[in-house]
């Protein structure tokens, strides 16, 4: 070898050796749970007694699985989401380079440059699986679809398949029996993308022919779709779509995660993170579209005050770490005990299944839903309360789970019913299931983030009895299938149903002891008939269910627009147990605002008594123009900064940051939050959560809320859109949409209040890419000020 040659090899290794000495210095703990085989996996779970695991698929026929279906003629299919935590992968590898570990407490996004670098790796796949050799286990994957958006769900439907990948849904079919799709449409697009565990997801197909689907990030456009008559504006709400692709419209409740199931009777859950149940309110949003003038319950509600798990995985060392570490114990504390806890709680639930068949031993109609930061798939007794459903722990499992593992990478994605009756488990088998921000950022560096993302697993939750496997799915009760057959008999009217019309009027609505969901039925399908018995049905079913069941006077306001006054002067005549419907009826009078009608009703002064009165007094007082010289002057709508504010904000920012190392005064700063801050945001117990609680979602880098303050706009985050509303008296309302019902919209305005307006009394604009914090607000601070409330919202 020349000497320059080897010179040049001496000062490769010698650049080299600096260039990863920083990596080397990060210490690799030696705690990390490791990976089982599958085998070594399987011998892991502990089940119900007379049922068994069994593994479907494995890496690296399948990875990262999100979802699996059969079609009509039995095969299997699986969705694959691939990019999880990669940016924060990316974010930490460039940190390493450092060899310093960054021990700031504080919760962090990636960087926007790791962010678009994941980008690449971030995408959906579809294979159609095949088990070649006859022994159970999926040897071999067709990709039907590959480079999609990232893929949360799908769902056999119309001889081909229907993905959730924002922004769009994805229609595949296999016409010619090949096994390789021949169709590959965009059935609808326009949804909102975020982050990636937050986009639509799980496909459903509802007891009514519709397929539900997860809301997703907020913030969707104009849904647009080549079946579509026109572009359709969702709220954020869950959604359903034709299979088809015809029609897309809203439907009441929203899951915060993954996931919706029904009952056999047709009723709802979704879940949220913390909250393994929501119960959608029985009201579906067509009937609340019927009566425009009337304002929508809540969409849903907790179905269980149940927080706790019992897992038997071991508990993820950084979890641990960070739980025993004082000052991040006490960061997450402020947000709940749950967030701060290395175990113990519900994180992350998510994929809730009503399994409603009778192959599975014991659980028929029970409800199950995964918990996969704590390895386990949970089960609640579904036990009715009137016309509400609410869920209870199963005798026997106080302290334990439906299902565990002693794998700590086993991870339940999703859940779905196979159609021989088992339960298929999606598992998501990685080291690390949690989102990346929520770890330490030393531990992230040592840890990593994204261990195991090559692997993926499918299992199948079947009976020890294999005759079990060919019994029939059992029928619905009587009573769910009266509900269920009015629901879906009234869609058009009962234009093609006319016998359960028949059956609907005949009904005797004055036995107190008819089932409380018939009940409710039975009132929302009779605003669907146009007989003219339909009257004097909701009038008996007010008289004598009007104060015993929950959305009964809902159900009876919503079939009876411009036709209230009637029912109110009828009931108040002869009441019986109507006062709730009798205080909603007088509500929607008032609302519609017409001073002559609400006047006419007023006039009855023996009949109209009590709260109804009362209610339409302050009606008739809001259907009053305000009187000269009394409104408020009207407030513009928030604009985006000008090019010459930015910048001008921008200059600004250095001295804001050489605030921050001057030593802030955290007193100074708790006064300047609680004069300048507390009337939209809430913080170590102060002010009011209009905005982004402080103490629960405010968790950045100093130097990242800076900028959150200075160039609010940047910061505006998806459920957080500024809401204009001009209202028909004149009034000017700048807030935050709490909830959106059909005919009617709360806005939670600044100070906590919040205010309900019907829609079609008001002019109504959601300001997207602005803040209803104003823009400028730090032109009025002094850059010490400023650093002073970042040292408050960061002390603990």
């Amino acid at each position: 070898m020349s000497p320059r040659l080897h010179l040049a090899s001496v000062l490769s290794l010698v650049l080299m050796c600096i260039a990863t000495r920083g990596r080397a210095d990060i210490p690799k703990p030696a705690d990390a749970p490791q990976p089982l085989s599958p085998q070594e996996s399987a011998r892991a779970f502990v089940v119900p007694e007379g049922m068994q695991i069994r593994l479907l698929a494995a890496e690296p026929v399948v990875r990262e699985p999100s979802g699996i279906c059969w079609d009509e003629r039995g095969r299997v299919f699986v969705c694959e989401l691939h990019g999880y935590n990669v940016e924060g992968q990316i974010d930490i590898d460039e940190l390493n380079k450092s060899g310093k570990l960054d021990t700031t407490v504080r919760r962090i996004a990636a960087s926007e440059s790791a962010r678009s670098r994941a980008e690449a790796e971030t995408y959906g796949t579809v294979k159609l699986l095949r088990d070649t050799d006859g022994d159970g286990v999926m040897d071999k994957a067709i990709v039907w679809a590959d480079r999609l958006p990232p893929c949360y769900g799908l769902t056999a439907a119309n001889g081909g398949l229907v993905v959730a990948c924002a922004p769009h849904i994805v229609f595949l079919k296999d016409s010619d029996g090949d096994d390789l799709p021949d169709v590959n449409e965009r059935l609808f697009t326009g949804f909102g993308t975020g982050m990636l565990e937050r986009g639509i997801n799980a496909p459903t197909h509802g007891p009514d022919g519709w397929i539900y689907f997860g809301r997703g990030w907020q913030g969707s456009g104009a849904i647009t779709g080549p079946h579509l008559q026109k572009p359709v504006t969702l709220p954020g709400t869950d959604f359903r779509i034709r299979a088809d692709g015809s029609a897309i419209e809203p439907v009441g409740g929203s899951t915060r995660t993954i996931g919706t199931t029904f009952t056999a009777g047709g009723d709802r859950f979704v879940t949220t993170t913390t909250t393994p149940g929501l119960f959608v309110t029985p009201v579906e949003w067509r009937y609340l579209a019927r009566n425009p003038d009337d304002v929508a319950p809540p969409l849903d509600g907790a179905a269980t005050e149940e927080n706790r798990v019992y897992p038997i995985a071991p508990v993820h060392p950084w979890r641990t770490k960070r739980e025993q570490h004082a000052e991040y114990f006490a960061f997450y504390k402020k947000i709940s005990l749950s967030d701060a806890a290395a175990s113990g709680y519900f994180t992350s639930a998510c994929s809730p299944l009503v399994y409603q068949h009778d192959v599975l031993p014991g659980i028929h109609g029970h409800y199950l839903v995964c918990e996969p930061a704590a390895s386990l798939v949970h089960r609640s007794e579904i036990v009715r309360d009137g016309t509400a459903l609410r869920l209870q722990r199963v005798k026997g499992e106080e302290q334990r789970e439906f299902l565990a593992s002693r794998d700590s990478w086993f991870h339940p994605v999703s859940l779905t019913q196979t159609p021989q009756g088992g339960i298929a488990i999606c598992d998501f088998y990685r080291e690390i299931i949690e989102d990346y921000s929520a770890i330490p950022r030393h531990l992230q560096q040592q840890y990593g983030v994204t261990h195991g993302n090559e692997r993926g697993r499918v299992w199948l939750l079947l009976p020890k009895d294999a005759s079990r496997l060919q019994r029939p799915a059992p029928p619905p009760t009587a009573t769910e299938a009266r509900v269920l057959a009015l629901r879906t008999a009234d869609a058009d009217h009962f234009q093609t149903r006319p016998e359960v019309e028949k059956e609907l009027l005949a009904m005797n609505f004055e036995d107190a002891a008819m089932p409380p969901q018939l009940v409710l039925q039975a009132a929302l399908s009779l605003g669907q008939s146009r007989s003219p018995q339909v009257f004097n049905c909701l009038r008996s079913i007010a008289r004598t269910h009007g104060t015993r069941l929950q959305w009964i006077d809902c159900a009876i306001t919503s079939g009876l627009h411009q036709r209230e006054r009637e029912m109110l002067l009828a009931l108040a005549r002869d009441p019986g147990a109507s006062a709730p419907v009798m205080a909603r009826l007088a509500s929607v009078i008032a609302a519609r605002g017409n001073v002559a009608e609400i006047q006419a009703c007023l006039k009855e002064d023996a009949l109209i008594t009590g709260q109804p009165r009362q209610i339409l007094a302050l009606g008739l007082e809001d259907a009053q123009p305000l009187a000269k010289g009394t409104a408020a002057p009207e407030v513009p709508p928030p604009a985006a900064p000008t090019a010459e504010q930015t910048a001008a904000w921008e200059a600004r920012m250095p001295a804001i940051l050489a605030a921050l190392k001057d030593k802030p005064d955290l007193e100074a700063g708790r006064t300047l939050f609680t004069g300048v801050c507390a009337s939209c945001h809430r913080s170590h117990g102060i002010g009011t959560s209009v905005g982004p609680d402080l103490d629960a979602e405010f968790q950045r880098a100093p130097e990242t809320i800076v900028r959150d303050i200075v160039f609010p706009a940047e910061a505006a985050r998806p459920g957080f859109e500024t809401t204009y509303i001009k209202t028909r008296r004149g009034e000017t309302l700048l807030g935050i949409t709490a909830s959106d019902a059909p005919g009617s919209l709360t806005l939670r305005l600044p100070g906590g209040s919040e205010r309900t307006v019907l829609k079609k009394h008001a002019s109504i604009r959601t300001v997207r890419h602005t803040s209803l914090m104003p823009s400028g607000l730090s032109e009025a601070l002094q850059p010490r000020q400023i650093a002073d409330i970042i040292v408050f919202l960061r002390s603990r």
